[in-house]
């Protein structure tokens, strides 16, 4: 080591000892010895009570990509139990949370990660948030190494998020060759301030090599200089052409000419060069030859990628096998092949995975592949030809599903996904089409198109579906609201089915909903069996009221579920009139108006089925008059405030609103709410005032954002839209609120407004950082424009989910059911079918599944 190289040495054990500062950036010049200093200060600790991680980052150290980079951080940091097959986010969340949590305190021994050389890395983040480093825990210690000046350090640190107040810095100046070991000059002299430097280092291997005849070993240099990682003997005999012991005759006979460039392990393994420095230096230098390079090293990857995916299904023979299977996808992006060639790798035959190792690299891959195919959609002035990126994006996204679906098998060491895993893909997939379908235009050709597709699937598989009761019953309704007569009815009677499994009894408001899909005895009888088992409910009006909630109540079955409703003593019989009463004929419903009355007035919970007080007084109000209403406020009960309120208003006495409200109600929220709801109606415009100020004067302001979202309507009715979206705006510390607010008043405002508040709802939702408010900003997707619709898409698809899974993929949070309505507003029907057709590759995948092959 030069006198610098030591300087160095000594600030970092100085840093190390004094134990003040959590990270330490070394940083200098290409070659001036950082890592040999890192690596020097590493072996001189003697490890007791230190868990000590050393990662070097690039394609010579054989980590080209991030991804690589944290799968050996998470490798020393668990050798026993590595999570190898993790994909990006799972690697991280596991990696943060053991980085800014170790405390020796606590038992656990201080970790000390040395990472050297991130910025050789291709796609090293630019946005901090993404570092894994932005919070060390009380024992832990970072030490960083870059090449570049100060400022490039500094720019670094800020990077990887590390505390800009917590680091020491280190510089690493250059050696001459007088400093360092005689034995050692031959390979370091071009580092060297005096030495002749790469350029001149790897122009004199070139020139020694054409003067020998060698032009084997500078093709092989060239590629060297080009690939991802080291080349084993096999891969780079394969990639010129040569048998492996010719190549290796090559590299021994001219073994001085090539040893100061590169380097290698036993039997030709390893091959790359000895530097970043030098690689960079070659292929600078060898530019003339770089297509030939380049086009070897695509061809090779077209040739394996498409040998996996040939109809005979027979394995790919050749021993560049090994570097392309990992790398073969990088290589295809970088050379901008056509679609059609980078979709192949999301072919179940290519990416099925033969191991945990090559199941993380076929994750990277689809990671970076989708990281490509997203790239228009982030760039301003997106177009209609965003629509074309969509059904690419749902492929990548389907394999990345796929192998998270295999990854959760293998956690559990099982050879495949079992058939729970497959059920839920296969009822994801119908919902997924069902939901395609039901965005596409009304009687059009591709709207029936797709829902045929679904009730196929449905046909073949949905009454073998024995997973979550009440999910297999929802997926089986909703294809029965798609299909004809004879395939509703089947699916009808597989819901009901499927609610007998669930532990927790059947769901009695499914089975009203398949009754509209039965024949009239049948369904008659359904409805029969359902209102029975309501009534020997220990609340029975409580389970009566839910059956009254069932989507698509028609009016025979609210008829028989008034005639049992009636039945049944005071209190539950009120609970199960409130949600009937606006489904009734006159007749009825004043019978039922007048039997809640008299349940409020008598008193009906004592001894009986607790009365839903808030619940029914808001369903009897709106039928009650001044005289009626006075009755009930000689006595009144907890929460029937509101609803009273809100009913005086609208029959214009405000003066006793405004009593009720500030009595019964309270102030704050529970006043604010109440007020607006009445200001809103005809009667109650004198209180808009009031109103106004109630929620104005709302805190914390988050609150007065949430009221506006739950009564975006009434909000523009009573405070006008400019003042609502400025509510909506200031949201304070709720992000979620902002979002639904917003989201809300879109729905809500005039149609010549909803383009800008669609807008800013997206934004909101870009400036959060979360997923919670995904549901809430896709409603606004007929008004986005098309580059939010389409970042949306992109960001959103199957990422929001917690975890990655085909199924939820498929139909889960950010899954294709979810996101419809932004297919439809980025290409409309066209869209939705091309879609359509992409989630054929589905059923690829689930039938790799069924194999268990794990031998792709």
């Amino acid at each position: 080591m030069g006198r610098s190289q030591s300087a160095a040495f000594d600030a970092i054990c100085a840093w190390h000892d004094r134990g003040r500062a959590a990270a330490c950036v070394v940083y200098g010049p290409a070659g001036a010895g950082k890592g040999t200093v890192i690596d020097r200060f590493f072996g001189s600790l003697d490890g007791s009570g230190v868990q000590r991680v050393l990662v070097r980052a690039g394609g010579v150290s054989g980590a080209p990509f991030e991804h690589e980079v944290l799968t050996r951080l998470a490798a020393g940091l668990w050798p026993d139990d590595a999570p190898h097959a993790e994909d990006r986010q799972g690697l991280c969340e596991l990696l943060v949370n053991e980085i800014a949590n170790r405390d020796a305190e606590e038992g656990e021994p201080a970790l000390l990660l040395g990472l050297v050389g991130p910025g050789a890395c291709a796609d090293w983040p630019e946005d901090r948030e993404r570092s894994v480093l932005g919070e060390l825990g009380p024992s832990v210690r970072v030490l960083v190494a870059v090449t570049g000046p100060r400022e490039a350090a500094e720019r670094w640190a800020a990077r990887l998020a590390l505390c800009a107040h917590s680091i020491d810095w280190v510089h690493v100046g250059g050696f001459r060759l007088d400093e360092i070991d005689a034995s050692l000059r031959d390979r370091l002299a071009w580092a060297a301030i005096d030495g002749p430097g790469p350029r001149a280092t790897v122009e004199a291997a070139a020139n020694a090599l054409r003067e020998r005849g060698a032009a084997r070993l500078e093709a092989l240099l060239s590629i060297l200089a080009r690939a991802l990682a080291p080349l084993d003997l096999g891969d780079a005999s394969a990639l010129l052409g040569v048998e492996d012991a010719d190549l290796a005759a090559s590299l021994g006979a001219h073994r001085d000419a090539i040893d100061p460039v590169i380097a290698w392990g036993e039997r030709w393994s390893a091959l790359r060069f000895r530097h970043e420095a030098l690689r960079a230096a070659w292929a600078a230098a060898s530019e003339e030859g770089a297509a030939d390079c380049e086009r070897r090293l695509v061809e090779a990857a077209r040739e394996l990628l498409g040998a996996h995916t040939r109809a005979d299904g027979r394995r790919p023979e050749g021993h560049a096998a090994a570097y392309l299977r990992r790398y073969a996808g990088a290589h295809l992006l970088a050379s901008g092949a056509p679609p059609a060639d980078l979709l192949a790798l999301c072919d179940p035959r290519w990416a099925w995975p033969s191991s945990l190792e090559d199941l993380a690299a076929r994750r990277a891959e689809l990671r970076r592949l989708r990281r490509s195919i997203a790239a228009p959609i982030e760039a301003s002035g997106a177009s209609e030809a965003l629509a074309e990126l969509v059904p690419r994006l749902v492929r990548v996204a389907l394999a990345q599903g796929a192998l998270g679906t295999l990854h959760r098998a293998w956690d559990q060491r099982d050879a495949r996904p079992g058939d729970a895993a497959r059920g839920d893909a296969e009822r994801a997939l119908a919902v997924a089409l069902l939901a395609l379908s039901a965005h596409a235009s009304e009687r059009s050709r591709e709207r029936e198109e797709i829902a045929a597709r679904a009730r196929e699937l449905v046909r073949q598989r949905g009454a073998a579906w024995r997973n979550e009761p009440w999910r297999d019953a929802q997926a089986l309704l909703a294809a029965a609201g798609a299909s004809p007569g004879g395939d509703a009815a089947s699916f009808a009677r597989w819901a009901v089915s499927a609610t007998s499994r669930d532990e927790q009894g059947p769901s009695l408001p499914v089975w009203l909903t398949a009754a509209r899909f039965l024949p009239p005895p049948e369904a008659d009888a359904l409805v029969a069996r359902a209102i029975e088992r309501a009534r020997s409910d220990p609340r029975p009006g409580h389970a009566l009221a839910q059956l009254a909630g069932a989507p698509g109540l028609d009016a025979g079955q609210a008829r028989s579920l008034f005639r049992a409703a009636m039945a049944l003593p005071p209190g539950s019989r009120a609970n199960a009139l409130a949600p009937l009463l606006r489904a009734l004929s006159d007749e009825e419903r004043a019978r039922g108006v007048s039997a809640l009355f008299a349940a409020f007035l008598d008193g009906a919970s004592a001894g009986g089925e607790p009365l839903d007080y808030p619940s029914c007084a808001e369903a009897l109000s709106p039928f009650l008059g001044v005289p009626e209403l006075s009755k009930l406020l000689d006595a009144p009960m907890t929460g029937m405030g509101a609803a009273l309120a809100v009913r005086l208003a609208e029959l214009g006495e405000t003066a006793r609103a405004l009593d009720v409200i500030e009595q019964l109600c309270g102030g704050g929220i529970h006043g604010a709410g109440p007020l607006l709801r009445a200001a809103a109606t005809e009667g109650g415009r004198p209180l808009v005032r009031a109103a106004r100020d109630a929620v104005m004067s709302l805190e914390p302001r988050w609150v007065a954002t949430a009221l506006v979202g739950d009564h975006a309507a009434l909000a523009i009715e009573v405070l006008g839209l400019d003042a609502s979206v400025e509510i909506a705006e200031r949201g304070g510390g709720s992000g979620h609120a902002r979002i639904a607010a917003l989201a809300a008043l879109c729905r809500a405002a005039p149609e010549a407004s909803r383009p800008s508040l669609a807008a800013r709802a997206v934004a909101a939702y870009r400036e959060s950082g979360e997923t919670d408010g995904l549901e809430q900003v896709i409603r606004c997707a007929a008004w986005m424009s098309l580059n939010d619709a389409a970042w949306l898409f992109a960001r959103s698809l199957g990422d929001a989910a917690g975890s990655v899974m085909l199924a939820s993929t498929l139909s889960g949070w950010g899954g294709v059911e979810m996101l419809a309505p932004l297919v439809a507003r980025l290409g409309g029907d066209s869209a939705l079918i091309a879609v359509a057709d992409a989630l054929h590759e589905a059923s690829g995948w689930l039938a790799w599944m069924e194999s268990g092959d794990r031998s792709a």
